[in-house]
């Protein structure tokens, strides 16, 4: 897609990465005459105060193990260590529990280096006696994402979470529960680190992602067993990871338009990057088919007596279409998650979802962990606007809760203005919402 010219910040921001002579070329094409308006990723710049969470089908790191009740005494863990190690030696397959005790406990005393230490001796002990594809290992690893976030150590987190899913099969069938659950975890965590541009190859490491969710998708859906939420899990999966790929900017788009010499520059990133271009391209532009397609599929599969599911269902169609700007369409999906929930007397429900215009996309997909810092103050902006009938923002004023943040109170405003909605509906009908009031955050 190309780059919202009017919007010369979102520019700054994913093209700041550019070798030296390519972002000369597009500081030139920034001047050029400026291109349609794309919507705004909501969550990825701004949220409303207090809102910012991880996506729905986010796993919590936490395994059951961390639960465990542990004894606050560093020297009777040591001094258990040492009699298994007397009676089994160093790799005896009864130190993994008391090393991820011990472990825990130099988490909770704030000492993540022997923490990750103890982690990863309980890790190889395990490894030694049960092989490397030892589910025990699970609870371990899962620990350890934990603190290579605390520590940012993206790198290793990355290569953790591989492994990971090479031991839950890589994504092959047959899809167990558990093979499920850790191929929707790597995919999260997939979109995490294209978010967190943690080795600015955003654009194959997406690639290779849309890929892998789609084969996933395809050998659930072949599967007659396949239970629909499984199902459903990485239909929406893969819907995210079409919100991403709408959004990926492509240095080329903005270069090309530029002046002559800026192919010379495009042509030394290589033949690898031009085919990745043309892929990028080629589901840029069936993206919006694909979800809709995605969608209507999971619509035909469940079955009418779940009803929430289906206006679940309905409500994701109908915001992909309004993130698109396919107005009929939303509005077709809009009535029917209102028909579906008044006829099952779902009234509260209905309210609560369509009662109120909401900033899309409304699915936390551009949420981006570590925007926030923590005990840090937050930048607040506070905005009074109007959304449109068809979901757009009117009449915004903003105005920073402190002066010195002026600047970011515009900067808000304009990607207000960009913003899509899903507008308030009324007796099945769109209606405008006048003189909204709502406090944002500002994100890193």
């Amino acid at each position: 897609m190309p780059c919202d010219l009017n919007n010369w910040p979102v520019c700054w921001a994913r093209y700041r990465r550019l070798p030296a002579a390519v972002f000369l070329c597009a500081s030139v094409a920034l001047s050029c005459a400026a291109s349609g308006a794309q919507p705004t990723p909501y969550g990825e710049y701004f949220v409303r105060l207090g809102e910012h969470t991880p996506e729905p089908d986010t796993i919590s790191p936490h395994s059951a193990s961390s639960a465990t009740s542990v004894a606050p005494d560093r020297a009777s863990y040591e001094q258990q260590l040492r009699l298994l190690e007397g009676q089994g030696g160093p790799y005896a397959n009864t130190l993994a529990e008391p090393l991820a005790d011990l472990a825990r406990l130099h988490r909770q005393g704030g000492d993540v280096k022997l923490a990750q230490q103890a982690y990863q001796r309980a890790l190889h002990v395990v490894r030694v006696n049960e092989g490397l594809y030892s589910e025990r290992q699970v609870p371990i690893l899962k620990e350890l994402f934990e603190l290579d976030r605390m520590t940012g150590d993206l790198a290793t987190l990355d290569a953790r979470y591989d492994y990971y899913f090479r031991l839950h099969g890589n994504g092959r069938p047959p899809y167990t529960p558990a093979r499920l659950n850790a191929a929707l975890e790597y995919l999260q965590w997939q979109r995490e680190a294209i978010q967190l541009e943690i080795d600015q190859r955003e654009i194959e490491r997406l690639l290779a992602l849309y890929a892998l969710n789609e084969e996933i998708l395809q050998g659930v859906a072949a599967e007659p067993d396949a239970e629909l939420e499984g199902y459903r899990e990485i239909v929406l999966s893969q819907l995210r990871n079409l919100y991403l790929l709408e959004n990926m900017e492509q240095p080329s788009d903005l270069l090309l338009g530029a002046a002559s010499n800026t192919r010379v520059a495009v042509a030394a990133w290589g033949e690898e990057q031009d085919v990745n271009k043309h892929r990028l391209e080629v589901l840029q532009r069936k993206a919006p088919g694909r979800g809709a397609q995605l969608l209507e599929d999971l619509i035909a599969r469940t079955p009418p007596e779940q009803v929430e599911a289906l206006a679940a269902s309905y409500l994701e169609l109908a915001d992909w279409n309004q993130w698109n700007d396919h107005h009929t369409q939303a509005l077709a999906a809009y009535e029917q998650v209102g028909k579906v929930l008044r006829e099952a007397g779902k009234t509260a429900l209905l309210e609560r979802w369509l009662g109120q215009a909401i900033e899309l996309p409304a699915n936390g997909v551009f949420w981006r962990p570590g925007d926030v810092t923590p005990g840090a103050a937050p930048v607040v902006v506070q905005a009074r606007y109007d959304v449109t009938a068809r979901g757009r923002a009117d009449n915004i004023e903003t105005t920073a809760a402190v002066s010195e943040n002026e600047g970011k109170a515009g900067r808000v405003r304009r990607y207000l203005a960009q913003t899509r909605f899903r507008p308030r509906m009324v007796n099945g009908e769109p209606e405008a919402a006048l003189q909204l009031q709502r406090d944002y955050e500002v994100l890193n």
